[in-house]
This record gives C-alpha cells, sequence and structure tokens, in this order.
C-alpha cells in the first residue's frame, strides 16, 4: 500500500476492508526509502534466524522455514519448508484475465459494493491497545472525515509528503538527463504507455517543492483520466469476488491486486498461456494476496520474497488458508548482491520497529537453491529497489526472457533506466507501461513496467 492510499483508505474503504481498524495495515516495505545494505559478506549464508520472528516464542507454525545456516549453503543446499496446507479442494474462482476493456465498464454506477467482512481478519493475531492509541484513532477518523468532506465538496485530495519527495527526485533527474524522457518514449510499444509515463510526470510536477512540504496542500481530483474511472466503475462491480478470494488474514485488502494482476490483464493469452508450468519469483510478498493471484496461472512452483517479520506471518498464514502448495515463502531481500537490509517492520502488537534481512540476488538464490525449470514471470514492488532486483537477475533473464512486471513509480532511476537496460539484455522485450490502480482518489502510485515477449 503506497503512502496516499493509506491517506485515503479510511475515506474511500468499501465494506469489507479492514485497513482502517488495524495497527498494521501500512506495508513498511513500500513506505521506505530503498533498505540500507550493510556491506556485503562472502555470499555464503543467508542469515541466522530460522523463522519470522527470529525468537525463540515465535509460533511454532513459522518453525525452521527460514533456516538458511551457514553450513548448509557451503554445499549449495537450502533448506525449507513448503507450505502444510491441505489439499486444495475447491479452487478459488479464476479471474478471467481482460484483453480490452470490456464496454459495460462504462456503464456502472460506481457506487461501492456490500461485500461481507471477513470473521477472521486478524485471528490469533494479539494487538494491544491502550487508552492513549483509542485517542489517536479517533483523531485519525474525525480527520479523515473531515477530508472526505473536502473531497465531496471541492473533489481534492491530500497530497502525501513522501511523494512530494519523489517529485524532487524526478525534478532533479530530470535536469540531469535532459533526454531521458524521450529515450523512454522511444522503447515504450504503444501510444497507451507513452500516455501513461506522460500523466505520471504531469503528476509528479504538480506536486510542492521540498520549501513548502510542511503545508497542508490538496491535489486536483480532476487529473483521473476517464480509462482511471471506468476502471473503478468496474472494480466496484467486481468487489465480491475479489473479497472471497481474500477472505484471510490481511492486515490490508488490496482489491487492485486481484483487478489487474500487476499488469497481467494486458497481455495477450498467448502470452499469459506460456506462463503455465514454468517458475514464478515473488518479490515484495506483503501479506499474500500476489501469490493468489499469480497462482491463478498455474506455475510449477512459486517462491515468495517477504523480508517484514509482521508482513511475513500473514504472508504464510493466508497461503495456507487458500490452499497453494506450490509455494515456497523466504524472509529475504531481493536486490543486486548478497548483503544485509535493514528496514522499517511492525511487531505482534503492530508497534513501528526496525527489522534486518539478507539480501540475495535472484541468479544467487537459485544457484544456491538449486532451482531446476524455466523462469516464465519475476514479479516485484518493493519500495524503490526494483532496479536492484533486475540487475540481480541478469542470467535468468538472458537466459529464458520471463514476463517481468515491477513498479517502478518510486525513484527516476527504476522509471527510467530499466527499460533501456532490460532492451539492452534482451532486445526481442516489449515494454508495456500502465497504471495499476483504479481508484480516482489515488493520484500517483502503482505505475507499472511491463517486459514481455510477444
Amino acid at each position: 500500500m503506497t503512502e496516499e492510499e493509506k491517506i485515503e483508505s479510511t475515506a474511500e474503504t468499501p465494506a469489507g476492508n479492514n485497513s482502517a481498524e488495524a495497527p498494521a495495515a501500512e506495508n513498511p516495505a513500500e513506505n521506505a526509502a530503498p533498505a540500507e545494505a550493510a556491506p556485503a559478506d562472502d555470499g555464503g549464508n543467508f542469515g541466522e534466524d530460522d523463522n519470522f520472528g527470529g525468537a525463540a516464542e515465535a509460533s511454532a507454525d513459522f518453525e525452521d522455514n527460514f533456516g538458511l545456516g551457514e553450513q548448509q549453503l557451503s554445499v549449495g543446499i537450502i533448506p525449507s519448508v513448503p507450505s502444510s496446507a491441505p489439499k486444495r479442494k475447491e479452487p478459488a474462482p479464476p479471474v478471467t484475465p481482460r484483453r480490452e476493456r470490456e464496454p459495460e465498464a462504462e456503464s456502472g454506477s460506481g457506487d461501492p459494493v456490500s461485500a461481507e467482512a471477513s470473521a477472521d481478519n486478524f485471528d490469533g493475531v494479539s494487538i494491544s491497545v491502550d487508552p492513549g492509541e483509542i485517542a489517536v484513532a479517533e483523531a485519525k477518523k474525525k480527520k479523515a472525515s473531515r477530508e472526505e468532506d473536502l473531497f465531496e465538496r471541492f473533489q481534492l485530495v491530500r497530497v502525501p509528503a513522501r511523494f512530494c519527495e519523489y517529485a524532487e527526485w524526478f525534478r532533479d533527474y530530470k535536469k540531469e538527463h535532459p533526454d531521458a524522457m524521450k529515450n523512454l518514449e522511444s522503447l515504450l510499444c504503444d501510444e497507451a504507455s507513452v500516455e501513461a509515463v506522460r500523466l505520471g510526470m504531469k503528476r509528479l510536477e504538480a506536486f510542492p517543492p521540498k520549501e513548502v512540504w510542511n503545508v497542508f496542500f490538496y491535489f486536483p481530483y480532476g487529473m483521473a483520466t476517464e480509462s482511471e474511472r471506468a476502471d473503478w466503475k468496474a472494480h466496484m462491480q467486481k468487489y465480491p469476488e475479489y473479497a472471497e478470494l481474500a477472505k484471510g488474514k490481511y492486515p490490508y485488502f488490496d482489491p487492485p491486486q486481484f483487478f489487474y494482476r500487476h499488469g497481467a490483464i494486458y497481455l495477450d493469452k498467448a502470452v499469459t498461456d506460456r506462463l503455465e508450468g514454468g517458475i514464478f519469483y515473488q518479490c515484495g510478498a506483503f501479506c499474500g494476496a500476489s501469490v493468489i493471484v499469480m497462482d491463478q496461472y498455474k506455475p510449477a512452483q512459486i517462491y515468495a520474497f517477504e523480508p517484514s517479520t509482521g508482513n511475513g506471518m500473514f504472508l504464510q498464514a493466508n497461503v495456507e488458508r487458500a490452499g497453494i502448495e506450490n509455494v515456497e515463502m523466504f524472509k529475504l531481500c531481493i536486490g543486486a548482491q548478497t548483503g544485509k537490509a535493514v528496514l522499517p517492520d511492525r511487531d505482534e502488537s503492530g508497534r513501528p520497529c526496525k527489522t534486518e534481512a539478507p539480501m540475495v540476488p535472484l541468479d544467487y538464490f537459485e544457484e544456491k537453491k538449486e532451482v531446476k525449470g524455466r523462469v516464465a514471470w519475476i514479479q516485484a514492488d518493493v519500495g524503490g529497489m526494483s532496479m536492484p532486483v533486475v540487475r540481480g537477475a541478469e542470467k535468468m533473464i538472458k537466459r529464458d526472457k520471463p514476463l517481468i512486471t515491477v513498479a517502478i513509480y518510486h525513484n527516476p532511476e527504476e522509471f527510467f533506466e530499466i527499460v533501456p537496460l532490460l532492451h539492452e539484455w534482451v532486445p526481442e522485450y516489449k515494454f508495456m507501461v500502465r497504471r495499476c490502480q483504479c481508484s480516482p482518489r489515488v493520484t500517483y502510485s502503482e505505475i507499472t513496467l511491463i517486459a514481455y515477449i510477444p
């Protein structure tokens, strides 16, 4: 979940979305600046913790799932325990990929469709709340109500300071690289992609400069496009289906992941059919929605990486609940080199904390894990680390030419430089850019690069 979504989530959350009440609703991996990597080690150890919690009192359900000891790695074997879920008796109903926008999507009312809230959300998770926290929560509700009133009256949305910071990075980059946009556009495969990157830059340039970040700004709702509004209507009509797919321990229910499936809905059937039977890598698995989405394309195996201890516990619980057997989960950061990463996290009570996780490249993981098979899909939304993810997968990308779907909106390096790099490695790639977030109240987020072989 992005900063802008979190600010607006209380006002726009349909029934069944518990993000407003949940202390663990934020996705710290996306809020943070790119994780700080400690000096790289000798590449022979993925870390010492044996579970997401890394503590003796951690639940036995997570024990040894992430045991990546030095002794085992020295012989090239990474032990891990696959999901212990029972065989799925009734598969989750597949979401038919959308090749083109359906005409009927334009005719919807746009009103939220009520969906029954899952009774199991946060079941078994200890969250302590004191009177002071209750007062803070009430204040946030009042603030959200005031912002919702302003939205309804003036069609304006608050600008999160984080995106103002993004804007500053992009402005500085464009001054230093005046041809960057032109070069990017020349490599995109369709006019819709060109419009997507131009609109992204237009929205960024509308954000205030750093000198006035401390001022309370609102952003014009009018910058939402007609296609985004149409997607929002179609999305709300399918909301009950998404809610059914997402039943479980979700601290934040993210319907756009089910709607766009990280951009796969824009691909021809010939492209998505080739995904079947391949190896999928999911970087930044959060609480499991992406794993459920990707499983619908029938992979031979999914490797899901989530460095956050708090998110990882939800991830494992949701994967087991969904009955997905062909997935292995690791408490790892994926980057361009081996080392350590320190990033924000949430403890079991939902309070902010720091966590440390090993960092490895995908090529290194594949070699040490002795993964066999064709890499079919690499997906990453990792809070500004998309470029390191791509660089660390150079060998498998050149060899197998997989579908690549990565978020590119966190910093200018990933926005402008991933496409030229992939084009240099694999000239046959086609490059599409789409914004996989249809809420008209969210103005800048979820800009996704889709690299594929036709």
